[in-house]
């Protein structure tokens, strides 16, 4: 038959708890010892101040808006905002500072590792070089190289104590510098935002410089260009004697109507004379001299006119030159006189609202703070042994997780009996002079009203009603291996079938028997004896001294073959007639994985119950012995839980059985202060 086994890959939170309930003393030592940690960390922490400027940065939206027009400007302007944090925490800035406050020079803190490795690259190369020549060129070498280490070392550490933020909703911008020395936080806050300011103000006055320059130089170009086309345009006029192009054609329109006039008069003359006189008169001759002389005149203008056009189209080209030079010189003139004014008109507005002063209390560390981190650190790293832990165990330690991985069911668990109370029961039988040692073995028989009988009570009725119509009469207790509890289950468990009838334990485990040992029979007859025939049942049975219900039967001789024997017809016949003599039968034998007793002996009883050791008996050898048990067709009653601490019952069945315990344990204390 094959043991199926369950899905267990389900999430139980309940589960969760309990191990964190299992391991919560490791837990809390490692919160614990991160705590210790994070407050040796915390007090031995240098104390760090911060010191902080606010300044108001106004950038000029009338200006972004003329450059960026609609809803762009407010993405402008928050890149606006964070080019100055840039250049708050820039090189730049960094190195104005040092120089400034004269930190290469200056005693105080600042980094000193550089400082050392240079230090030393001195010794070293002013060692490699003769002392007697070029001593003097090496050092000031060196003193150059030095000085420049110092102040990029000097200016790194600036950059790295500087923080910058601004608010969500105003304009202030704070800067900040961290430092172990509190005065020098404050100097350093104050001189970063100056140099800040002076280098805008420098980068400004320096750019609007450039722009003044290349204008001044075009409009000399210019200038110099508009002199030579006006030159050029005089000397024109003057050799062609011409006036500019809009008197001329007032002139020639002028000149062109007069002597228009002048035809139409002297034509209408003649007209009038014709009408008079005849052809040869006087006056018809002075009219027609006339009206001839005035054609002769107005085609003379009109010659001199066309002549004179092209001469008019190279004076309004010159003309048209001097305006265009004219106009590009106003045009750079004026940007010229703006560029001048654009120091005063600038993007942004600084100014400092209040200025750094020595904090009073250091910024860092935060031991409360530290201390808190580093307990959650230590309390996470327990959660997370804990569940290493708790999956890296191959043992049992809880009864649904037996259940779930084999699908048979658990009859009960058999709490461990502590040290104390085994030594109050070895007083007591030292006390009755007692020839057998009184242990977890006999326990049953001695507190009678204590958790652990009652969980013997417990396996007892489980195993009654896994048949209620035909309990098993014949019950035989296994294990996986040696040690596991099976002896004392199966004494606990016959002194307690000896309260509802008869009942016979046998010692069948011929390895290894310990029944004598743990009862008052003695070591002549047994079970060898009874099953060879050397001896009859009433010779090799011993009735219990402290239970006159329950008889035990002994190995006896143990035989070179013990597989042999307990394999045998004769064996299988001694037990069906052992059962007409007692109600109860429980069969104490040896472990699976080592002998193959307890597999021979299964075929003829009716219940095989397997022991299982609580936190030692690994998965492996729960499945090897069943698969030895499936492989001859035995399939046994159910496991059993044994040697439990009922201080640990809560942490495995998730505070199922705690109260269970706890009330037993408190009737078991109540007992024993009565007696």
């Amino acid at each position: 038959m094959v043991f199926p086994q369950a899905d267990d890959s389900r999430i139980n939170l309940g589960d969760y708890l309990g191990v964190i309930k299992r391991y919560k003393w490791s837990i809390i030592a490692m919160a614990l010892l991160g705590a210790i940690i994070g407050g040796l960390k915390a007090m031995s922490g240098v104390p760090v101040y911060r010191a902080t400027v606010t300044m108001v940065v106004e950038p000029d939206f009338s200006s972004l808006a003329s450059a960026t027009p609609g809803a762009a400007i407010y993405a402008t302007a928050w890149r606006f905002y964070e080019t100055q944090y840039d250049l708050l925490r820039s090189r730049a800035v960094a190195e104005r500072v040092v120089k400034k406050m004269d930190l290469v020079d200056r005693r105080g803190p600042r980094p000193r590792a550089a400082f050392s490795i240079i230090d030393e690259m001195k010794k070293l190369i002013v060692s490699s070089v003769d002392k007697n020549t070029e001593r003097n060129e090496v050092e000031r070498s060196l003193s150059v190289r030095q000085e420049k280490a110092k102040r990029e070392a000097s200016a790194a550490f600036i950059q790295g104590g500087v923080s910058v933020n601004g608010g969500d909703k105003s304009q202030l911008v704070y800067v900040s510098f961290d430092s172990t020395d509190p005065n020098f936080a404050s100097d350093v806050a104050n001189s970063l935002v100056e140099s800040y300011i002076e280098l805008e103000l420098e980068s400004r006055l320096n750019r609007a410089k450039r722009a003044s320059n290349w204008l001044t130089e075009r409009l000399n170009d210019l200038r110099e260009k508009l002199t030579l086309s006006e030159q050029k345009l005089q000397e024109f006029q003057s050799r062609e004697g011409m006036i500019d192009l809009k008197s001329i054609e007032q002139l020639t329109s002028n000149e062109l109507s007069l002597l228009t006039q002048e035809l139409l008069n002297a034509n209408t003359k003649y007209s009038e004379l014709a009408k008079r006189y005849g052809p040869k008169h006087p006056k018809m001759l002075a009219a027609q001299s006339e009206l001839n002389a005035t054609k002769r005149r107005l085609s003379e203008a009109s010659t001199r006119i066309v002549e004179t056009r092209t001469k008019e189209f190279e004076l309004a080209q010159l003309e048209r030159e001097v305006s265009a030079n004219r106009e590009l010189y106003d045009v750079f003139l004026n940007k010229f006189r703006e560029t001048d004014l654009s120091v005063d008109n600038q993007l942004s507005s600084v100014r400092v609202v209040d200025q750094a002063l020595p904090p009073k209390a250091p910024f860092k560390p935060d031991k409360m703070e530290i201390l808190t981190l580093w307990g959650v650190m230590g309390l996470g790293i327990g959660l997370l042994l804990a569940f290493l832990r708790n999956q890296l165990d191959n043992t049992f330690n809880d009864i649904e997780k037996l259940e779930q991985r084999f699908n048979l069911p658990v009859l009960g668990v058999v709490p461990l009996l502590s040290p104390k109370d085994l030594k109050s029961l070895q007083k007591e039988a030292k006390s009755k002079n007692i020839g057998y040692v009184i242990g977890p073995e006999r326990y049953f028989v001695s507190e009678k009203k204590s958790s652990f009988s009652e969980s013997v009570n417990h396996i007892r009725t489980g195993i009654m009603y896994s048949n209620i119509d035909d309990p098993p009469q014949v019950i035989l207790i296994t294990s996986s291996v040696q040690a596991e509890g099976k002896t004392t289950l199966a004494t606990n468990l016959a002194l307690s079938l000896a309260q509802l009838g008869d009942t016979l334990l046998i010692d069948a485990d011929l390895r290894k028997p310990r029944l004598g040992k743990i009862t008052s029979i003695d070591s002549e007859g047994g079970l060898i004896d009874f099953v060879a025939g050397s001896r009859s049942l009433h010779d090799c049975i011993k009735t219990d001294a402290d239970c006159p219900e329950l008889s035990i039967l002994g190995c006896g001789v143990i035989p070179p073959n013990p597989l042999e024997l307990l394999s045998s017809k004769k064996m299988a016949n001694a037990i069906n007639d052992l059962k007409h003599s007692f109600s109860h039968i429980v069969i104490d034998t040896a472990p699976i994985l080592p002998v193959s007793d307890a597999i021979v002996l299964s075929h003829i009883v009716d219940a095989v119950l397997m022991v299982i050791q609580s936190e030692r008996t690994t998965q492996n050898m729960v499945r090897d012995a069943l698969r030895r048990l499936e492989a001859a067709n035995i399939v046994p009653l159910g496991f059993v839980l044994s040697q439990v601490s009922h201080k640990k019952a809560s942490y495995y069945y998730d505070g199922k059985y705690s109260s269970y315990y706890g009330e037993y344990h408190k009737q078991d204390a109540l007992v024993k202060r009565a007696s």
